[in-house]
């Protein structure tokens, strides 16, 4: 009996850490050898002062697209940003802002503005809901220090805040330009990048598709072949009508997995309800969004009691999730970051982070390549290496994940449970993971593995015996 069970944890606790080993020691480092672009001739040199064309043309002035405006700007780049709308605009997200982007944002000097402006609010008190209803929330501030593990600020607010960071770094940002086409000129090695609107055009060395999940612009150019593969919906509750008393919560539901939703407080007590459809469960499809957003609101016995019966609550909005990583992001004088790239976690949805780090890449990237002088498509093939060694390599194991809860959702409720038996720094360390801060195979350490697995045969013997799951801790 007892020792039996004792004696199975132990040899499924040491399968596992060899498994994790032997990935330390046989397959990393990942990724392909890094291409050495010195080798490359020099073709084109940087575009001058005063000439008529740009050094680069970003096409979408989101977190992606500024971001990369802005290193390139601070290297001293001539840099153009075409945004279709103007700001201050909307974009639908769940408006969580993780670590990664916190430091950046803090490179770039605005992150204090946010925060001294009541323009975002540091998410301290957080937690998740596992699939059969075990919860934690707890507090991170402690555990992480000076930089939080996350803050709520909406896009409406971020996306201008970026933009304007790269304008005052000196790239030119043209609003309510939304691009009709973009021409290579092959022998001159320039783009002409043609406006909507009066036909206005300009000329750039390289071109930058940041135009968001689908990607008009990379998809009329043969790199995007595929449309974007999930969907997200968001819909504000204000202020002072509703009963949420966290900063943020995911909450994991059985039949959506590895979908999820989440509650995230903004400034002032508004709250942001999102719902993600994540591609791996064949009995939900983007069609079904809708369904299950009200739903929730309406039926989860954990949400609605949150949300709470007299909430005022916006009609749903929506977006399309491109996600994984695209399998080219570069072309011929040509780059794609962002959500246009793919740069979306599968196991959560959230892509913030990765387009701001990508945008940094990318520009730094390119720095190199100017110096060069040369973009042709095999050179530009090593910014796909470098942001795939930084966090794409991850998205294998975020869809190995999906996989797994989808199928075996009591792998979450047993992860719930070992944070409820660990408390705050497990958490902490759990959200790391998810936010990809810390790549995904570390859940194979035997910080994980040992708890989970131990909290698992918990959990499957409560279940065998008939006893409850659910815990007391709000």
């Amino acid at each position: 009996g007892e020792a039996m069970f004792y004696v199975v944890l132990v040899v499924v606790s040491v399968l596992i850490y060899v498994v994790y080993v032997a990935y330390r020691r046989i397959l990393n480092p990942v990724g392909e050898a890094p291409i050495d672009i010195k080798r490359f001739s020099r073709k084109f040199g940087p575009a001058a002062i005063d000439s008529d064309y740009y050094d680069v043309v970003i096409v979408g002035g989101g977190p992606a697209g500024a971001t990369t405006g802005y290193y390139l700007a601070k290297a001293g780049k001539k840099v153009l940003i075409l945004e279709k709308k103007k700001f201050p605009r909307d974009k639908i997200c769940g408006d969580a802002v993780t670590k990664t982007s916190i430091e950046i944002l803090m490179e770039m000097g605005i992150y204090g503005d946010l925060i001294r402006a009541d323009k975002a609010l540091v998410a301290d008190y957080g937690g998740l809901v596992s699939p059969c209803g075990l919860s934690y929330i707890g507090h991170s501030h402690e555990e992480l220090g000076e930089i939080p593990a996350a803050i709520a600020c909406k896009r409406i607010v971020l996306d201008e805040a970026i933009a304007r960071a790269a304008q005052s770094a000196g790239a030119n940002l043209k609003e309510a330009s939304p691009v009709k086409d973009a021409v290579l000129d092959k022998e001159a090695g320039l783009w002409t990048v043609t406006v909507e609107e009066n036909d206005i055009t300009y000329r750039g060395r390289v071109l930058i598709c940041a135009d968001g999940a689908p990607s008009k612009l990379a998809t009329s150019l043969g790199i995007v072949t595929q449309p974007p593969q999930g969907s997200c919906s968001r819909a504000y509750i204000k202020e002072g009508t509703h009963k949420f008393k966290a900063d943020g919560v995911v909450f994991y539901v059985a039949g959506l997995l590895p979908g999820y939703a989440a509650l995230f407080k903004n400034v002032h007590g508004e709250l942001n309800f999102c719902c993600y459809i994540i591609p791996g469960n064949p009995k939900v499809t983007d069609s079904d969004l809708p369904m299950w957003h009200n739903h929730l609101l309406r039926e989860d016995p954990h949400i609605s009691k949150a949300v709470g019966n007299t909430a005022t609550i916006e009609r749903m909005k929506a977006a399309s999730l491109r996600f994984g990583g695209e399998p080219f992001s570069y072309g011929e004088h040509v780059l794609l970051i962002g959500d246009a790239a793919g740069m979306i976690d599968p196991m959560t949805g959230e892509g913030i982070h990765t387009a701001m780090d990508g945008g940094r890449i990318a520009a730094n990237f390119l720095v190199e390549a100017f110096e060069v002088g040369n973009f042709d498509k095999q050179l530009m093939k090593e910014y796909q290496n470098r942001w795939m060694k930084a966090f794409g390599n991850d998205f294998k194991w975020s869809y190995t994940l999906c996989q797994l809860v989808y199928r075996y959702p009591i792998l979450l409720d047993a992860a719930t449970a070992a944070i409820v038996r660990k408390g705050d720094r497990f958490l902490a360390q759990w959200a790391d993971i998810m936010c990809s801060r810390v790549p995904k195979v570390n859940l194979l350490r035997p910080q994980f593995v040992i708890t989970i697995t131990f909290e698992l045969v918990l959990l499957v013997l409560k279940r065998l015996t008939g006893q409850s799951n659910k815990n007391k801790k709000q």
